[in-house]
Protein backbone atom coordinates (compact mmCIF):
# COMPACT_ATOMS: atom_id res chain seq x y z
CA UNK A 1 0.00 0.00 0.00
CA UNK A 2 1.52 3.56 -0.90
CA UNK A 3 1.49 5.74 1.78
CA UNK A 4 -0.07 9.13 0.80
CA UNK A 5 1.57 12.32 2.19
CA UNK A 6 -0.69 14.74 4.24
CA UNK A 7 -1.05 17.96 2.28
CA UNK A 8 0.96 20.92 3.65
CA UNK A 9 -0.78 24.25 4.28
CA UNK A 10 1.09 26.97 2.96
CA UNK A 11 1.72 30.58 5.28
CA UNK A 12 -1.23 32.16 2.45
CA UNK A 13 -3.42 29.48 3.18
CA UNK A 14 -3.31 29.49 7.13
CA UNK A 15 -3.53 33.37 6.47
CA UNK A 16 -6.62 32.93 4.21
CA UNK A 17 -8.20 30.60 6.50
CA UNK A 18 -7.58 33.29 9.31
CA UNK A 19 -9.32 36.42 8.10
CA UNK A 20 -12.21 33.77 6.49
CA UNK A 21 -13.24 32.43 9.69
CA UNK A 22 -13.56 36.30 10.56
CA UNK A 23 -15.56 37.30 8.23
CA UNK A 24 -19.69 37.49 9.02
CA UNK A 25 -22.12 34.82 7.52
CA UNK A 26 -23.62 37.41 5.82
CA UNK A 27 -20.09 38.31 3.81
CA UNK A 28 -19.30 34.24 3.20
CA UNK A 29 -22.95 34.02 1.14
CA UNK A 30 -22.67 37.30 -0.99
CA UNK A 31 -18.73 35.89 -1.88
CA UNK A 32 -17.24 32.94 -3.39
CA UNK A 33 -14.59 31.54 -1.64
CA UNK A 34 -12.43 30.40 -4.19
CA UNK A 35 -11.90 33.76 -6.27
CA UNK A 36 -11.12 35.79 -3.38
CA UNK A 37 -8.76 32.98 -2.42
CA UNK A 38 -6.98 33.61 -5.20
CA UNK A 39 -7.36 37.60 -5.15
CA UNK A 40 -5.62 36.96 -1.29
CA UNK A 41 -2.93 35.22 -2.54
CA UNK A 42 -1.92 37.83 -5.25
CA UNK A 43 -2.40 40.36 -2.31
CA UNK A 44 -0.17 38.31 0.05
CA UNK A 45 2.91 37.38 -2.32
CA UNK A 46 3.30 41.31 -3.70
CA UNK A 47 3.31 41.80 0.13
CA UNK A 48 6.13 40.02 0.99
CA UNK A 49 7.88 41.22 -2.49
CA UNK A 50 8.13 44.79 -1.16
CA UNK A 51 11.33 45.36 -1.36
CA UNK A 52 12.08 43.27 -4.20
CA UNK A 53 10.69 43.85 -8.15
CA UNK A 54 10.47 41.19 -10.91
CA UNK A 55 13.30 41.29 -13.42
CA UNK A 56 13.02 39.37 -16.71
CA UNK A 57 15.66 38.39 -19.18
CA UNK A 58 16.33 36.23 -22.39
CA UNK A 59 19.21 34.10 -22.05
CA UNK A 60 19.74 32.21 -25.72
CA UNK A 61 16.00 30.94 -26.57
CA UNK A 62 15.03 30.79 -22.74
CA UNK A 63 13.54 33.19 -21.07
CA UNK A 64 14.61 34.03 -17.56
CA UNK A 65 12.56 35.86 -14.54
CA UNK A 66 13.98 36.08 -11.00
CA UNK A 67 12.78 38.36 -8.20
CA UNK A 68 15.50 40.70 -6.80
CA UNK A 69 16.55 44.15 -4.84
CA UNK A 70 18.32 45.55 -7.67
CA UNK A 71 19.35 44.66 -11.34
CA UNK A 72 23.28 43.63 -10.61
CA UNK A 73 21.35 40.81 -8.65
CA UNK A 74 18.99 39.85 -10.77
CA UNK A 75 21.86 39.24 -13.36
CA UNK A 76 23.76 37.28 -10.79
CA UNK A 77 20.80 35.44 -10.46
CA UNK A 78 19.45 34.92 -14.02
CA UNK A 79 22.81 33.68 -14.74
CA UNK A 80 22.81 30.82 -12.49
CA UNK A 81 18.98 29.85 -13.02
CA UNK A 82 19.78 29.73 -16.75
CA UNK A 83 23.08 27.23 -15.87
CA UNK A 84 20.71 24.75 -13.95
CA UNK A 85 18.22 24.97 -16.98
CA UNK A 86 20.87 24.56 -19.34
CA UNK A 87 22.46 21.44 -16.98
CA UNK A 88 18.79 19.98 -16.33
CA UNK A 89 18.42 19.78 -20.59
CA UNK A 90 21.51 18.19 -20.79
CA UNK A 91 23.54 21.05 -22.58
CA UNK A 92 26.84 23.17 -21.55
CA UNK A 93 26.39 26.90 -20.51
CA UNK A 94 28.14 29.11 -23.69
CA UNK A 95 31.86 29.12 -22.34
CA UNK A 96 32.03 33.04 -22.38
CA UNK A 97 28.41 32.83 -20.12
CA UNK A 98 25.40 33.90 -21.06
CA UNK A 99 24.33 36.95 -23.07
CA UNK A 100 21.74 38.41 -21.23
CA UNK A 101 19.32 40.79 -22.30
CA UNK A 102 16.62 42.36 -19.82
CA UNK A 103 12.92 42.61 -21.48
CA UNK A 104 11.13 43.92 -18.52
CA UNK A 105 11.35 45.43 -15.11
CA UNK A 106 7.90 44.76 -13.05
CA UNK A 107 6.98 47.07 -9.89
CA UNK A 108 7.72 46.10 -6.63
Amino acid sequence: MLMRVQKRTTETETAFNDWWSAQSSDFKALHNMDELLRGFKAGFAAGRRKKVRRFTFTAGKMRVTVWAANQATAKAMAMREADKRARAIGISPPKAGWTLRIVGIGAP
